[in-house]
């Protein structure tokens, strides 16, 4: 299947990486977030390198859009911790892995003969992967601006989490990885690349088969019930008609567009996993209903 075209700025990629690394150089512990629909494609594949072999957290955000069983085993598999920032599970444990890694820098201190102060923490990941929902969460506060659009958040400060860590409250920006056309196009369906870098309508017309395919049931839902093949060329045509969106007389195909990449990266399609875990491993099945916000 042939994939839309998802283009990025190198000024701004370069910027990212800059501003990156100056930050880096000032902290001792790193957690990378990664989106639990995409735990893999949603990963810098240099980000160890750019971290520099400071201890380091996984988490993978966002689990209430994605499958559960698929979620699960991609924990296991990269040994991450799950977050939902909506709820706060999962939370305590990345405190306690932040403790564990706050003695290990202590321990390393010492051995080049500096007194332990309060270890420095940075939240690195890809544009609206939950970087700055996580930061609001474990600073116990809203802190951190967060929104839908990537690259939002601005100037960075420091916020205190307890006496002994120190929490960067500016992400570290990764910047995505639109070199692989399959890894590009799903950094597109979650929303972590700007609706400025495709077209919408080539976006959503693949989007629609790949729900097809793997969510049949949810897609047909989405699309009022019926037999209807939305996946057919001509669905975002349909699904305008059967929302009433009418341009002069004609469906409004790209508000249909925008809306239904919209609802599918907001999760109001359903629970979806992009990232298949590895050789297959779980069988990608719908899971329960996601809570209203």
């Amino acid at each position: 299947m042939d994939l839309p075209r998802i283009q990025w700025y190198p000024g701004h990629i370069a910027k990212a990486q800059r501003t990156l690394k100056e930050r880096l150089a000032v902290v001792d512990l790193v957690i990378e977030v990664a989106d639990a629909r995409i735990p893999a494609s949603s990963r810098f594949p240099e980000a160890g390198r750019l971290v520099g072999g400071k201890p380091s957290i996984l988490v993978l955000a966002k689990p209430d859009l994605a499958e559960a069983g698929a979620t699960a085993h991609w924990a296991r598999t990269l040994g991450a911790v799950v977050v939902d920032c909506r709820t706060g599970q999962g939370l305590a444990a990345v405190r306690r892995q932040l403790v564990d890694l706050k003695a290990r820098v202590d321990a390393r201190m010492r051995t080049r003969g500096r007194l332990p102060r309060a270890a420095r923490v940075m939240v690195v990941g890809l544009p609206n992967v939950g970087k700055s929902s996580l930061i609001n969460r474990l600073a116990g506060r809203r802190k951190a601006p967060t929104g839908d659009k990537p690259g939002i958040t601005r100037a960075p400060g420091w916020i205190r989490l307890g006496k002994d860590l120190e929490l960067l409250d500016t992400p570290g920006l990764i910047s995505p990885r639109l070199d692989d056309a399959v890894a590009a196009f799903k950094l597109a369906l979650v929303g972590a690349v700007s609706d400025e870098a495709y077209d919408p309508q080539e976006v959503a017309r693949t989007a629609m088969r790949w729900v097809a395919e793997r969510y049949p049931a949810e897609l047909a839902s989405y699309g009022g019930g019926g037999d209807r093949d939305w996946s057919a060329e001509g669905g975002l045509e349909a699904l305008a008609r059967s929302r009433h969106w009418l341009s002069q007389g004609r469906p409004d195909v790209t508000r249909a567009a925008r809306t239904f990449l919209h609802d599918l990266q907001d999760g109001e399609i359903g629970r979806m996993t992009w990232d298949v875990p590895p050789n297959g491993a779980v069988e990608i099945a719908p899971g329960p209903a996601r809570p209203d916000r």
